[in-house]
């Protein structure tokens, strides 16, 4: 049976204070000798997908990697932004957690959480190469700047594993 959840006006703004906390994450960079960049923002994602399930993270990665796209002057890779993490996040989400906060995915959910987020680094990676192809012109271009999206997605990873085990054994009491 499929949940036909709605989302409610409670979701709507859980998921636009997680895609605020995304913006704000991805804003703690540090800028890579060859153009790219190294942030939290992925941790963030990684962490709600943990958290809140595929629908939450999906979205609030969507719309809180675009607006700091926009926001900061990236522009073009906006529309790349909203559809390469809105994946990753709904991968890891629902590797995590499943579509919505309310489901849990088991007592093995680590296991599937580090899994999802492999894949939606795997994801990011390829998704960032065609998009950095498409931007710059470049495929050399887009291949030297795979160092920053892998060091970004393994931060993220260890970040995720640090601190979302503890506040998923809070939110899971409540």
């Amino acid at each position: 049976m499929v949940n036909k959840r709605k989302l409610t006006t409670r979701d709507l703004i859980m998921i636009g204070m997680l895609a605020a906390v995304c913006v704000l994450a991805t804003s703690i960079k540090i800028p890579l000798p060859t153009g790219g960049m190294v942030h939290l923002g992925t941790a963030a994602i990684f962490i709600t997908g943990i958290l809140f399930g595929g629908v939450y993270a999906g979205l609030a990665a969507a719309i809180g990697s675009a607006f700091f796209d926009l926001l900061m002057g990236f522009s073009p890779y906006t529309i790349w932004s909203f559809f390469i993490k809105g994946a990753a996040g709904f991968t890891v989400g629902m590797m995590a957690r499943g579509l919505w906060p309310e489901m849990i995915s088991g007592d093995r959910w680590i296991f599937k959480a580090v899994l999802g987020m492999v894949l939606a680094s795997f994801c990011t990676l390829g998704g960032y190469i065609l998009a950095w192809w498409a931007v710059l012109g470049s495929v050399t271009v887009a291949l030297g700047n795979s160092p920053s999206s892998v060091i970004t997605s393994g931060i993220g990873l260890i970040v995720a594993m640090l601190i979302a085990p503890k506040l998923r054994h809070v939110l899971d009491k409540r």
